[in-house]
């Protein structure tokens, strides 16, 4: 195992910094050329980041650890239907309570699967090995599982502000604050899930992807239905998920 140095006694700093760093500098060329297309390599640095920073910091033993054993977790049929299937199924819950007051109805917002489900997927493997496979072990290392969510979930989110002011990476036309709070209610509810499959990294994996499906294919956002009851509902309803979780089902830690 390599000694300690600079970046092993401040990996999660580093990687903190770097990831909001990159963000902004990939948002400043896209915004100074005019090409937001750049802008796409955001989301696919965060497991990037992390792998070098492991690889620099703590060699071939790090990567080892980073991967072994986490990929998979604890993570059963049980909490695999959970990650794929909280997001949609509070979504979906939240356009039937809008329709019997006059909302849109349950229907899917496009029928473009493969194409876009390539993308989510990407995106989420971009994200998750930094989010939830590098940093969330070592935040609950020093705090709770919710402290440690809540201080993720203000990372990850002021992550997208520089997406945000250049018009990507936030649905458009949503205040980011919002936006963050959005974001940190699922922190809390993928640490949950996390904790529950042994620390389980596809587990991060799934739930993001089912997320963006979930704003993909149904018609939450504001931007598809021109309204904002839908989508305060469903923040509404992940609100008090998010409420039981913490205070009903425990603060535990991921079983090894």
């Amino acid at each position: 195992m390599p000694k300690p140095n600079l970046i092993t006694r401040n990996a999660l700093l580093t990687f903190f910094v770097t990831s909001l760093g990159f963000s902004a500098l990939v948002a400043f060329i896209a915004h100074a050329t005019g090409n937001k297309n750049i802008s796409i390599l955001i989301p696919l640095s965060p497991s990037l980041i992390a792998i070098i920073i492991t690889v620099i910091g703590f060699g071939r033993y790090g990567l080892r650890a980073m991967f072994k054993g986490r990929v998979v977790g604890g993570l059963d049929l049980g909490w695999s239907m959970i990650a794929l299937l909280l997001f949609p199924v509070v979504g979906a819950t939240a356009l039937l309570i809008h329709s019997l007051f006059g909302g849109p109805g349950l229907g899917l917002r496009t029928t473009a699967l493969i194409p876009q489900v390539i993308i989510i997927l990407l995106i989420s493997l971009g994200e998750e090995l930094g989010w939830r496979g590098f940093a969330l072990p070592r935040l609950q290392k020093r705090f709770s599982a919710l402290n440690a969510s809540l201080l993720l979930g203000l990372v990850w989110g002021f992550w997208h502000l520089p997406g945000f002011l250049i018009g990507t990476g936030v649905p458009s036309d949503m205040p980011f604050a919002t936006f963050l709070f959005w974001i940190v209610l699922a922190s809390i509810l993928m640490t949950w899930v996390y904790n529950h499959t042994g620390g389980s990294i596809l587990s991060a994996i799934l739930m993001h992807s089912a997320a963006n499906a979930t704003f993909n294919y149904l018609p939450l956002l504001p931007q598809w239905v021109g309204q904002w009851t839908t989508f305060s509902i469903f923040l509404a309803l992940l609100s008090g998920l998010a409420a039981v979780v913490v205070t009903r089902l425990g603060d535990s830690k991921p079983v090894r």
